[in-house]
């Protein structure tokens, strides 16, 4: 700039591709299992048993007895030290049954064609997963917002008051990301957990726990803090604690996962951790009835990987590399005051996603627009992500100043520069609209 501080600086000539792609949530291609894959296949074609073939046939409803078992032994040892107040992960595991589907996405149709009627309503969070709404809408369900305190953080307290003093009927459906949340990486605490838990079994409600990122997680800073047990594990110590019968006639928690984030989307591999009335719900599932279960040559293949333990093996590297990559936006990010990172201050990190709060005279809609045709940065917008864009409150109006960065995506060096980038298109526009 000239000396004449009233002077703008020189618009950017623009740019008509994405340089860098801060919006899609994808595992980078480098990063995918493909050593661990062929390890897999190798050692499938060489057991002189040929117990893979077994898996080219149909498979209980639930799925087959030995993926069935790799992953309740996976799970139990990658969650054994999990803080769930007091439930063993032992406890926790023997109170719920499993069910495996294609998928996260696979396991909520399931969840609502099974467990509720159109015109059920199914309370979500702001923002959120910025996909899943149409999922719920697909099977006639009334979505609405669940009280939250800021974006992220449910306000439970205003929720109890909601259907015990306002005399509001609970919904049918909750469904929450409580682990490494998608968007704002956010993770609840025990203390939550346990609160929302009791909220949802004293009141008949189903609580769907979007937990894909639960293991994938990381801590921040040089102090030890355990990781917040799954929720599933939770319906146990409220039936211990609040003496409540977790029953056909009440609500539960339940949790929906993947080997998407932790070995590889291509896999088309997940499952359903609930209590039992809840498999056997699913099991019993017309569709489910006609075809078996889902996806047992794929299952014969994930079980391998944890008999072998290449998924613990390669789940560790994932954990190092995801946890360097965040590091490493972050400091970029902090390099800027004005912007905010909401995760910054967790003890633990995770997922996929860093939430950038800006200042609230910025609209993330109009920056994104000026960052693409300018920088050719693109990210996603705070308001992609909320579920109600139109609702013109305190919590709609602090998501539109903000944006969903993604770290997994890019290549080491386009993330540090499509960062270093999303920064200076950051301070050029600021300085354009002053």
């Amino acid at each position: 700039m000239s000396g004449n501080n009233n002077e703008l600086p020189p618009s950017p000539p623009k740019i008509n591709a994405f340089r860098y792609n801060l919006y899609r949530g994808h595992p980078n291609v480098s990063m995918l299992p493909q050593s661990e894959m062929q390890a897999i296949m190798s050692s499938l074609l060489k057991d002189d048993q040929g117990s893979w073939k077994k898996s080219l046939n149909y498979c209980a409803n639930a799925g087959d007895e030995r993926l069935l078992s790799a992953l309740r032994s996976f799970l139990l040892l990658r969650t054994a030290d999990d803080d769930a107040g007091g439930v063993t992960a032992c406890e926790g595991s023997n109170a719920s049954d499993f069910f495996i589907t294609t998928g996260v996405s696979h396991g909520l149709e399931l969840l609502c064609s099974t467990c509720t009627n159109p015109g059920d309503e199914v309370w979500i969070e702001r923002p959120t997963y910025f996909l899943c709404t149409q999922i719920f809408t697909s099977n006639g369900l009334i979505v609405k917002s669940l009280p939250m305190i800021h974006p992220g953080k449910i306000d439970i307290d205003r929720l109890n008051e909601m259907v015990e003093r306002d005399g509001i009927s609970p919904p049918k459906m909750m469904y929450i990301i409580p682990s490494y949340h998608n968007p704002t990486g956010l993770s609840m605490s025990v203390v939550e957990r346990k609160k929302l838990a009791s909220f949802a079994i004293k009141n008949g409600v189903l609580l769907v726990c979007d937990e894909v990122y639960h293991l994938l997680d990381f801590e921040q800073g040089s102090s030890y803090s355990s990781r917040p047990a799954g929720m599933v594990r939770f319906n146990t110590h409220i039936q211990r604690t609040d003496g409540e019968e977790v029953d056909n006639n009440r609500g539960c928690c339940i949790s929906v996962s993947s080997f998407t984030k932790i070995f590889a989307p291509g896999v088309r591999l997940g499952w359903i951790e609930a209590p039992p009335r809840i498999i056997q719900c699913l099991s019993n599932y017309g569709y489910i009835n006609s075809q078996g279960g889902n996806a047992p040559f794929m299952g014969s293949i994930m079980a391998n990987a944890m008999e072998l333990g290449l998924l613990d093996s390669y789940l560790d590297k994932l954990r190092i590399e995801y946890k360097e990559r965040y590091e490493l936006v972050c400091g970029i990010l902090q390099q800027e005051p004005r912007l905010s990172i909401l995760s910054i201050d967790e003890p633990r990190a995770g997922g996929y996603f860093i939430w950038v709060q800006f200042p609230p005279t910025i609209n993330a809609d109009e920056f994104l627009s000026y960052s693409i045709d300018n920088y050719g940065v693109r990210f996603m917008s705070g308001s992609k992500t909320n579920p109600f864009p139109d609702d013109d409150d305190d919590i709609g109006t602090v998501i539109k100043s903000c944006a969903r960065l993604c770290f997994a995506d890019l290549d080491r060096e386009d993330l540090r520069k499509g960062t270093e980038t999303f920064v200076e298109a950051f301070q050029s526009y600021i300085a354009s609209i002053q």
